[in-house]
């Protein structure tokens, strides 16, 4: 059986095209599957497709593609069809040059099932579609969702479609209530609203062990999800419990607002905006608590990918899908929502609470919510589909029995409805009430050919090549040809033939990654894409004035297991420099190699291990991670002596650090009289120091047996005194230890999970009086700490991220004019920092921020 789905845009990121990609994976394993995009805008999908699953884009708004369809004439006109969203016809949603190629492809595929996966794709396939195929509609967020224009055209196109599919059954319940229906199937009507929930997959990764002290949040950053409401509670979680930490993942329109939100609750360094991550489950897995505050969810993707990864979560009541999905207590728990907002907080606060203050808890749950989200999978969703296609064809006849004629008028929406958009008579792109006959036979017009006159849906015009070609050939010699066809086409526009590349020597390797209990990487490399006669995995340094390499022998492919070769990068056999080192396989034969991609990088361990510390005491974290254009990469650091950061506070007059001392830093000599050096990175400031506090010796005498510890304050006004008018000056921050012979140590932030900082953990700008100036500390991209002065424009918010992408190199604190002690001028320059740590984290080392 082939079956097709419709998307609007299948290269994007959101919750129906991973359902899409989820289910049509599934249902490859037994059927032939494509799926059709309305539109096309980047190279290759967000959201990897299965090879299986063909995928047809009907416009392509790529500018840099020779098939670009943006300059037709038609794709300037609006949609004659109904428009979902005010702005869809300027974003290129809702155009006639959509209409005619969605009509196109509904005549002339030779699918047996076409499957729907939004109102306005509903409408189309209601209009344009045929009898010869079974036509299904979905509904991916709920009727009560919608706007009344939009519900309105939807209820009626829901009339002509064999089969409508919502992802809850209270929803599947309110459609069957407004559309008249009196059951799952009404014989009476025509109509047949089921539900069949997402299909949900589960990743290959290890659960989460519910120790790291981290709740994890995930969705789009739009008003419904209601992430303010997650803030609110967790402000009051942190007043008990700060070491707790909140990161929200995905991207959206309230970003801004959500930034300013977190410094206004004072939670700039325990919650964090992550960005958008693709695949999820990793970051899932690394979270104690999934976290879930909509006002309202049509099904709750997200809740099942937590549940995948054995994160119990904690929801909203909301309607709809999260009480369908948990079983309050149980795999999860309910937090409810009030007539006020207030209690609505308190309540998601205490949920929270009752997990955090409960390890056992969250253990159990976690380990429930594995089994329950076992009810998702894709297999199984499939088959609910396969069953409902097959109802459908054995009851076709009584169907178009029930359903109107072809040719009458859909339902008219109720008065009051969007003036401006287009009747839902089904209609030709001329406006004529015909739509092809049924019969398989019809074939759209080519863009920009007249539809006729009275109606009567004459086809006018000389049918484009294409179009002859596709009406004469077979799908299957159409494939066989297209080179052929293309080169035709290029011939008759006057191109020349474009060359066809060279295949490439050696296949791109892709791997999944894991790191160990012992913080060595894991890396399983598919063998079939490793070279037959031998290969190795080969690290090399990126940037810097040395080039270092790595070689670790791979297993013959003949060793593969599942089809993965795994090899191991172990820390007692490796000492990695401190650097960014890019991942290769190597063809042993010729030397050979190509960038391995990541397909999946598991780093939750890292959130529990130990402090990694080499035979010489060196502090040495590895940290794998996928780069921007989605290659594997391991970042590493190399420390003798470290002063992780582990809070900064912003208080009425200075940022308040506290930091934990590792290697050389911690020894109890060091201690003694230790300093924070801020070094400037150019010569038109000065730099300047202030005294550290020792809160603890880590002696058994404080009390503990853990690392020393720090504090100390950076005085606000203090850089403003030392600028020298530039407005933009940066310090890099060194804490020197006492005693002669103390090396200074960098101030960073490298023990956990992340290989870059710089865009997660953003501290708010202090004004500095009524200046226009701010002072701001942040993460560099090697993850060291400095502070910086910033214009603050009037129109941007205290909080905007605006750091430059480079800055000056740094400059060791004998480099300087001067520097201040205590706020005062001094009147010595600082003894330079010692030689003991890796160049890249000596203070005479040049780096980017």
């Amino acid at each position: 059986m082939k079956i097709a789905f419709l998307l609007d845009n299948a290269y994007g990121i959101g919750g129906t095209i991973r359902s899409t990609v989820n289910l049509s994976r599934a249902l490859a394993e037994r059927h032939t599957v494509e799926v059709a995009s309305l539109r096309r805008n980047t190279e290759k999908p967000a959201l990897p497709f299965d090879p299986r699953v063909k995928l047809i884009p009907l416009l392509d708004l790529r500018r840099d593609s020779r098939d670009y369809d943006g300059d037709d004439p038609l794709f300037h006109r609006p949609s004659r069809r109904f428009t979902e969203g005010t702005d869809h016809f300027e974003r290129g949603i809702a155009t006639h040059l959509g209409d005619q190629r969605i009509r196109d492809y509904l005549h002339q595929t030779d699918a047996d099932v076409v499957i729907a996966t939004r109102p306005k794709l509903n409408d189309y396939l209601a209009a344009y579609g045929s009898d010869r195929y079974v036509r299904i509609g979905q509904e991916h967020l709920t009727r009560e969702m919608h706007v009344e224009h939009v519900r309105s055209h939807q209820d009626a196109a829901i009339r002509r479609l064999d089969a409508f599919v919502t992802v809850s059954y209270a929803d599947a319940a309110h459609y069957r209530e407004a559309l008249g229906a009196r059951g799952e199937n009404d014989e009476g009507t025509g109509v047949r609203v089921v539900c069949v929930p997402n299909a949900v997959p589960a990743a290959d990764i290890e659960p989460s062990d519910g120790e790291s002290k981290l709740i994890v949040a995930a969705g789009r950053l739009i008003k419904i999800k209601r992430y303010d409401r997650l803030l609110n509670a967790f402000a009051l979680v942190s007043e008990k419990h700060p070491d707790w930490k909140l990161r929200l993942y995905g991207r959206g329109k309230r970003q801004p607002a959500l930034r300013a939100h977190i410094d206004s609750l004072g939670l700039s360094d325990r919650a964090f905006l992550m960005g958008a991550h693709s695949p999820i489950e990793p970051e899932w897995a690394k979270g104690a608590i999934a976290a879930v505050s909509s006002d309202a969810e049509s099904f709750g993707m997200t809740l099942v990918e937590a549940m995948h990864c054995g994160v119990p979560v904690v929801s909203t009541d909301c309607p709809y899908g999260p009480g369908e999905i948990l079983t309050n207590g149980k795999d999860g728990l309910l937090a409810p929502l009030g007539d006020e907002e207030s209690f609505t907080v308190r309540a998601y606060a205490d949920a929270l609470l009752q997990l955090v203050e409960s390890p056992d808890l969250r253990r159990r749950m976690g380990q429930a919510a594995l089994l329950k989200a076992a009810r998702y999978a894709p297999d199984r969703v499939a088959a609910e589909y396969e069953q409902l296609i097959g109802k459908l064809l054995a009851e076709r006849p009584v169907l178009a029995a029930a359903r109107p004629a072809r040719g009458a008028r859909q339902a008219q929406p109720p008065e009051g409805a969007d003036a401006g958009a287009a009747t839902s008579t089904v209609t030709g792109s001329d406006g004529a009430g015909a739509s092809g006959t049924g019969d398989g036979s019809g074939v759209g017009d080519r863009p920009g050919a007249s539809g006729g006159a009275g109606g009567k849906g004459k086809r006018r015009g000389r049918p484009s090549l294409r179009r002859l070609l596709r009406r004469l050939l077979r799908p299957s010699l159409r494939r066989r040809l297209a080179p052929l066809v293309r080169a035709v086409r290029r011939l008759l526009r006057g191109q020349q033939p474009v060359p066809r590349k060279a295949p490439a020597s050696l296949p791109r390797p892709q791997a999944h990654v894991r790191v160990a209990a012992d913080g060595s990487v894991v890396v399983r490399l598919r063998a079939k894409r490793l070279p037959e006669d031998g290969a190795a995995l080969l690290l090399r340094t990126r940037h810097g004035a040395r080039t270092e390499t790595v070689r670790v022998p791979l297993p013959p492919r003949g060793a593969a297991v599942d089809g993965w070769t795994e090899t191991r990068l172990d820390r007692s056999g490796h000492r990695l420099a401190e650097a960014r080192w890019d991942l290769y396989v190597e063809r042993e034969r010729d030397g050979k190699r190509k960038r391995v991609r990541a397909d999946l990088v598991e780093t939750a361990r890292l959130l529990s291990l130990p402090v990694p510390l080499d035979e010489d005491g060196a502090v040495a974290p590895w940290v794998p991670y996928t780069t921007s254009d989605g290659y594997l990469a391991l970042r590493t650091w190399r420390r003798q002596g470290h002063a992780e950061v582990t809070s900064i506070a912003l208080g009425r007059e200075a940022f308040h650090v506290e930091a934990l001392l590792y290697g050389a830093a911690g020894r109890p000599e060091a201690l003694r009289e230790a300093a924070v050096l801020a070094v400037a990175r150019t010569d038109k400031e000065r730099g300047f120091e202030v005294p550290v506090s020792v809160a603890n010796t880590g002696s058994a005498a404080d009390g503990g047996d853990g690392p020393p510890s720090v504090a100390f304050e950076l005085p606000y006004d203090l850089p403003g005194a030392l600028d020298s008018g530039s407005g933009d000056a940066v310090w890099d921050l060194w804490l020197r230890p006492g005693g002669q012979d103390a090396a200074a140590v960098r101030l960073a932030r490298l023990l956990d999970d992340l290989a870059a900082r710089k865009k997660t953990d953003v501290l708010p700008r202090a004004r500095l009086g009524d200046s226009g100036t701010g002072v701001r500390a942040y993460f560099s991209v090697n993850n060291d700490l400095a502070l910086a002065l910033q214009p603050v424009p009037e129109e941007e918010p205290q909080t905007a991220d605006t750091m430059p992408e480079q800055e000056p190199a740094e400059r060791t604190p004998h480099q300087t004019g001067g520097h201040q002690t205590g706020g005062h001028p001094a009147q010595g320059q600082p003894s330079s920092p010692r030689q003991g740590q890796s160049p890249s984290s000596s203070p005479s080392a040049s780096a980017r921020a």
